[in-house]
């Protein structure tokens, strides 16, 4: 079911501040047997995100009856929150132009991926395309993601996803998803200093592994070092954890650790 406002529907006028401007964010969440995995999580950070970007007068009572009503016929689905700045009186960046946040809800099917994305894993590369950091919308789930997007242009059925860099060539994720890296029985995610995204995958693997005293370090991480780790995965919220294979034609051995890792999650 397609909400805008809590009403059925599928278009938004072109004066919405999030179609002109990108002026919005957005939360993209898995739902199985009709809960919403993690949901706490999502709202946490949508609500980050609001505050962050300045955007007023949002009703989060509004938004989660909006959702339970979005997945009144749904079980198994993929839930998309969109809040926009609202619509424009007229044209200009001015934020005071818009004083009503528009809530807009999807639901989608979960897309399907190869199992082999699990089992064996996939290859990956180095994007061209760089990361820049932005101290004004760091970490936030924000609609102007014009640099993933273009980063998707790398994306092939022999790489369905790519890895991105900043400009001093340190590793700070995929187009869709966040990256950890194992060394002995050690996992390593890339430090993110106002740049990139912390998933929400990413933060419950961190927990996981904490709960379960397994050593988690940020830090720096050069594309110079991809040999000097035993094994890498990609991880977001609808894909869960996909192995990686190989990066730049530099490939990883099975590893344990990564199948520790998936039962730990699913208990």
């Amino acid at each position: 079911m397609n909400l805008i406002n809590g009403k059925a529907g599928s278009s938004i006028s072109i004066f919405d501040r999030g179609f002109l401007y990108g002026d919005a964010v957005f939360e993209t969440i898995l739902v199985k047997k009709k809960k919403p995995i993690n949901l706490k999580l999502h709202l946490n950070r949508l609500n980050k995100g609001i505050k962050n970007i300045k955007i007023k007068n949002f009703d989060v009572n509004a938004l989660e009856i909006q959702i339970r009503k979005a997945l009144k016929d749904q079980i198994n689905c993929v839930l998309c929150i969109n809040v926009s700045r609202g619509f424009a009186k007229k044209r200009g960046y001015n934020i005071e132009l818009a004083k009503k946040p528009n809530i807009i809800i999807s639901t989608t099917r979960i897309p399907e991926y190869p199992s082999s994305y699990y089992t064996h894993g996939i290859k990956t590369k180095f994007a061209k395309t760089k990361l820049f950091q932005n101290t004004n919308i760091d970490n936030i789930k924000h609609c102007n993601k014009i640099d993933n997007i273009i980063a998707t242009s790398e994306i092939s059925k022999n790489y369905p996803e790519v890895i991105l860099c900043d400009h001093k060539d340190n590793i700070i994720e995929g187009t869709a998803s966040n990256i950890f890296f194992i060394k002995k029985n050690k996992f390593y995610t890339p430090k993110l200093n106002n740049i990139g995204v912390d998933g929400v995958m990413k933060s419950v693997i961190i927990d996981t592994l904490k709960k379960n005293k397994i050593i988690t370090k940020s830090l720096d991480i050069k594309k110079n070092s991809i040999n000097q780790f035993d094994a890498a995965f990609f991880c977001n919220s609808i894909r869960q954890v996909w192995k990686i294979k190989s990066i730049n034609g530099f490939s990883y051995k099975k590893n344990n650790l990564v199948e520790k890792l998936r039962v730990l999650l699913e208990e």
